[in-house]
């Protein structure tokens, strides 16, 4: 006898014999809080973050692990207790750096719940603290000419990169020398791999070529500042800058963020705009340049005592 086209085939899947094994899902299975960080910031490094940035992943997280246990089911931390954590950090740590720690916590909970690992929720209830908003003050022209005049090649040729561009320090770091376009300006590599062109002054693109004839000019994919040991870490040009404000002692912070609030304030002291500001620090919105337009405030006193309406109308000004 022969079977119908559509009967059903002899080992149907509810003819199978029974296995003893349930094939229905029962969620997500708990993973411990080391386990879940170290899959968090593999991720993150997959989808492109910059190696430093996964390593303040991971830091945190690490942190996290010391504070509750790397066998602790993920889902079984409170936001009360990741708060009551947050309180005691406070002790040791900056504001600044407690938002920061805020801001891993919560991109770690939102990823487990985007990737249908766990809810997370303990984790992505917390909410960023209030971060009081400090002037970093900037150097004045006057305290600024004594380095380059007295610096190295190489110490003039970062200098003014600095002063010149605003840069961080990671992108001061990562700089090719093929990275010198013909035209003068450098392509930088930003944060979030953003690549953008940032302008050269003169002075600048000069200490450049003055510092690659002194070492010699090397290859495209050469780092373009060179440390004794060959390419330059971020700390090793960290290092290199207190040691220029030891020799010029200079008596305020010394750093490439310090240059980089002088690099913002003096190019909007000096009839920059806001709008090529923000293309040329590699700012997504203008959050953060309003910050800088506070520091050009500083000038205000200088205007108004110069273009005074009452001083100049009774003869003081």
């Amino acid at each position: 006898m022969r079977m119908a086209s559509d009967s059903p085939p002899t080992l149907a899947p509810d003819s199978l014999p029974d296995s003893g094994i349930a094939l229905v899902s029962t969620g997500p299975i708990p993973l411990g809080l080391r386990a879940a960080t170290d899959l968090f910031c593999a991720a993150r490094a997959a989808e492109g973050a910059s190696p430093r940035t996964v390593e303040w992943y991971r830091m945190i997280t690490a942190r996290a692990v010391t504070r509750f246990g790397p066998d602790r089911p993920v889902d079984a931390i409170t936001a009360a207790e990741l708060r009551a954590w947050l309180l005691e950090l406070r002790a040791t740590l900056a504001p600044e750096s407690i938002a920061g720690y805020v801001r891993g916590l919560k991109a770690f909970g939102n990823w487990r719940a985007a990737e249908e690992i766990a809810a997370g929720a303990g984790f992505r209830a917390l909410r960023r603290p209030k971060v009081p908003r400090r002037l970093i003050a900037p150097f004045s022209d006057a305290e600024l000419r004594g380095p380059p005049a007295i610096a190295s090649d190489r110490g003039r040729a970062l200098a003014f990169v600095l002063l010149d561009t605003g840069l961080r320090l990671s992108e001061i770091a990562s700089l090719r020398v093929g990275d010198i376009r013909p035209d003068g300006t450098l392509r930088v590599m930003g944060k979030g791999s953003k690549e953008r062109i940032t302008p050269v002054g003169s002075t600048a693109r000069q200490a450049i070529l003055r510092y690659l004839g002194q070492r010699g000019p090397g290859r495209p994919d050469d780092a373009l500042f060179l440390g004794r040991r060959g390419e330059i870490s971020t700390r090793g040009l960290q290092h290199m800058l207190r040691r220029l404000k030891t020799r010029i002692g200079v008596t305020g912070r010394l750093s490439p963020h310090s240059l980089r609030h002088t690099f913002a304030r003096s190019y909007l002291v000096n009839g920059g705009d806001v709008f090529s500001l923000q293309r040329i620090l590699g700012h997504t919105t203008l959050d953060m340049v309003k910050r800088y337009v506070a520091l050009a405030d500083v000038d205000l006193i200088t205007r108004h005592a110069v273009a005074s309406p009452a001083d100049r109308l009774t003869g003081r000004g």
